[in-house]
């Protein structure tokens, strides 16, 4: 129980430091109808967030998607 409770706690943290940081987790990537252009999106605190990257193969896991 203490491990469950210790993980849940970890999560948490780890969430709220994210958000503070205003860091996304990638949690969708996909090709767009233009070439060269992808569609990311990145989960940062209660939201999903879209962001057009141009000229990329793929997305980065991590990224500041702040002002």
């Amino acid at each position: 129980m203490k491990i469950f409770l210790a993980g849940i706690a970890f999560v948490a943290v780890a969430w709220l430091g994210l958000w503070l940081s205003n860091t996304g987790i990638l949690v969708y990537s996909a090709d767009t109808k233009v070439p060269k252009v992808r569609d990311c999106r990145y989960f940062i605190g209660v939201t999903v967030l879209r962001r057009i990257v141009p000229l990329a193969d793929r997305c980065p896991v991590l990224r500041n998607v702040g002002p």
